[in-house]
Parts: structure tokens; sequence; C-alpha cells
């Protein structure tokens, strides 16, 4: 990834006069090279704003959620991601957020979220249900139409089935392309507004983190069954949206207060476990070692999540707790005298333990990739023109489908390397050619 950055002048004008795929493809191979080394073609953006070319476009999975039940995601593939990233880059230039986004809105984090409703006597959670599926092409069409951006007919044909997928019949932003998040802050703008000066006329505080919204006063306006609530919904149903009422939760004063995930009864604070999460982790590893720590922290996730995490049986614990300590630095401070002593003992230990933990990454790969080897070599459909019939999800969705396995693991690893060569050429080449001319 390139430092380079870019401005909304770079791309304003070529978008608010485009017309065809090979213009669009020109502007966008201008931001390529800076983070990737390839170049889209006027065929493969015609191709990709096609959302009925599913097969080709995306692949779909699920995540399991923190709370039980599975989020599908459906993200773009190959050419497309890194096409759809760069579009993202492209749209950025264009944000120019409400004071009450705070999800996905650079130089903004859950602290700006939840820094308003500190010391509030009330304080209402409510959720935006299926948020991206909610918001469809023809909203994305109508948001790029209009100012700030004012793309052209052609541009907001384009952009606008480059930025969604068909999800029961219908094209939809999707919870795994890059440029959601984005189009999601411009087409929920209106609804901002709204909802902000709603507030306003109640003495009520506002803010919105992705689709999570938040309300917090002294007065006692946000009952979840009050007439508030009820213009509340009202407006977000008129933007395309239904509130989750099983995630409805108002919070009141004398008892715990959170916002995103931060306590926010006195200040801004992490919980009380996730500190004591953070010192249980750091004394195992200096009482018993970095590999027993690193076990330790594999049952501790697999026991509170039902689920693994990392490679096999195996949990990064330095890379989780600089992850742990990096998040309690950014909600309470550097100068916080709490991270501080968990740093320290952290870089202690980093210190001491430096060649053990890296050893015991390259080990987990390995043995990772070993199991992963011999359950390939033990899977006879994995060959070329058999047919599955026990294999397992993750195999399945490798092989795209159950009718067109993927080639053996040496067939792919030829193709590689006959890429490799073949690329490694073609620069050449190039440089001959600008040396003599």
């Amino acid at each position: 990834m390139t430092s380079k950055t870019f401005a909304r002048t770079d791309f304003d004008r070529q978008l608010r006069q485009l017309s065809s795929p090979a213009e669009l493809a020109a502007l966008l191979n201008g931001v390529l090279p800076a983070f990737f080394y390839a170049i889209c073609r006027p065929a493969q953006l015609r191709f990709f704003a096609n959302t009925a070319n599913i097969e080709r476009r995306t692949r779909t999975f699920r995540l399991r959620k923190k709370h039980g039940g599975y989020r599908e995601i459906i993200a773009p593939k190959g050419a497309f991601a890194d096409i759809s990233r760069v579009l993202n880059t492209v749209l950025q230039t264009y944000d120019e957020p409400t004071p009450w986004a705070c999800g996905f809105v650079r130089g903004r984090s859950v602290v700006d979220n939840a820094r308003p409703h500190v010391g509030k006597r009330y304080v209402l959670s409510l959720d935006l249900k299926d948020f991206f599926p909610s918001i469809t092409r023809q909203q994305v069409a109508d948001c790029l139409a209009a100012e700030p951006f004012g793309f052209s007919p052609g541009a907001v044909e384009l952009v606008s089935g480059l930025c969604t997928a068909r999800l029961d019949g219908q094209d939809v932003l999707a919870q795994g392309f890059a440029t959601s998040p984005t189009l999601s802050n411009f087409v929920c703008r209106k609804m901002d507004e709204q909802l902000a000066e709603l507030a306003g006329q109640q003495a009520v505080t506002y803010t919105r983190y992705a689709d999570d919204l938040t309300f917090s006063s002294d007065a006692d306006v946000l009952r979840p069954t009050g007439d508030f609530v009820q213009r509340v919904e009202d407006i977000v149903r008129s933007h395309g949206f239904e509130l989750n009422g099983s995630k409805t939760h108002l919070q009141r004063r004398g008892r715990r207060q959170a916002v995103t995930g931060l306590m926010v009864t006195d200040k801004v604070n992490v919980a009380r476990r996730y500190v004591r999460q953070v010192r249980s982790q750091l004394y195992i590893w200096e009482r018993y070692g970095y590999a027993e720590a690193c076990n330790a922290a594999w049952k501790h996730y697999r026991l509170q999540h039902g689920k693994t995490k990392g490679q096999g049986h195996f949990v990064n614990l330095d890379a989780v707790l600089r992850g742990k300590l990096n998040y309690l630095k950014m909600v309470r401070g550097a100068e916080d005298a709490l991270y501080q002593r968990l740093q320290s003992r952290y870089d202690r230990l980093w210190a001491k333990d430096r060649s053990a933990i890296g050893h015991a990454v390259r080990k987990a790969y390995a043995e990772n990739y070993e199991a992963k080897q011999g359950q390939h070599g033990r899977q006879s459909w994995l060959t070329v023109g058999s047919k599955p019939t026990s294999a397992p999800a993750e195999d399945r969705y490798r092989a795209g489908s159950i009718d067109n396995p993927l080639p053996a693991e040496g067939s792919r690893s030829g193709v590689k390397r006959i890429l490799k060569i073949a690329l490694w050429v073609a620069a050449l080449a190039a440089v001959a050619y600008f040396l003599l001319h």
C-alpha cells in the first residue's frame, strides 16, 4: 500500500462527464498502480457492473456472530475485489460526513460515538435491521446523481452496478463490498439530519455508528414505547429501514451504561472484564510461559464463543495483546496510568520471549498447512472430474461449486509458477522497449 493520497478534484470533472466504461477504466487505472500491480479493462467493468453475473463476481460465506447465529457475507472476488477497493478510494474523496455519523468515517471511532452520551441520565440504543441489504441500488443511484456528487448518468449506472450485489432478486449493498460502508453514510445523510433535528427539539443527543443509533437525554423522553421512539421509527421507515426490536435497550443512570461497547457512565472507558482479561493473559504468560499462555487463550476463546480462532488449536497471543493494548490506548489515552502499566508488562515479556513468539507462530502455520495438505490428500474428490460427496464446506467453497472442483495442488502451483514467469518476461520486455525507444 502506498502513502499517496487522492482528492476529490482528481476525479470530479471526469465523473460528471463520464459516458462509457472505457472512461471509467482510464480513471481507475490512474489510481490502481498506487495499490495494485494491475489494470482494469472496459470489458471487465461492463461485466462486473452487471449484477446478474453472480457466479463470476462474488463469493458467499458465513461468519459466526459473537452472540450466536451467522452473518452472511457477499464479497467480490478476483479482479473485482481490487476494483472495488480502488473505487472506494475514489468515493471516499467525496466524504463529507455529518456531525452525527461516526462509523466508517476517517478520523472518527467508537470513542467519538460514545463521548457525547457520557453522564446522561437515559441512554437509548436502537439497531437498524439488515442495514446494508436495506439500501437498494436505486437509492445509491439517486445519491450519486445528486450533489455533491453530480455524477453523469453513465457514471451512475456503472458505479451503482459495481457497488451492489443481487440478493433475493434485488440489487442492494452487500456486507463484504469495500464500497458499502462509504455509500451507506452517503445514503443515510438525510436520515441523520432528520433524526438530529427531532432529537434537538427534545433536548436529546444523537449519534450513529453504522447501524447503531444512540440517543441520550437527562429528560425521561426515551421510553421504547413512547412518542419520541415512534417518531424515530417513522423517520427510519421513510428511508427504507426497519428497527430491530430485539436490540432496543434503554439504560438508566445508576446501572451500567454502554454505547458501542464502551462504558459512558462517568467517562468513556472499556468494561472491567476487558481489563481483567488483559491482566489474566499477561499473568499466565509471566507465570507459565508463552506457549501455555497461547493454549489458555485458545481454550478461553473456544469456551466463550463456541468456535476456534487462529491457526488450528493456536491463538497468537502476542498479536491479541497488541491489539487489546492499542484499543485500551485509544480509549483511555497514551498517558493513562493503567494503560502504561499493562503496556510495560507486555514490553518486558515480548523482549524476553521474542524468539519463542516467532517459533510458536511458524510452528502453528506449518502444522496448519500440513493438516490441510493431508486433508486434501484424503479427499478423492479433489482430482479433476470426480464428484464430492462428503467434502468439508470450506473445501467445497474453495472448489467454487460441487460440479466444478479444484485441480490438484501440484497443478495449481504449476500454473502460479508459469504466471509469475510470464509477468517477469512482460516486465523485462517493457523495460527493453522504453530503453530502445
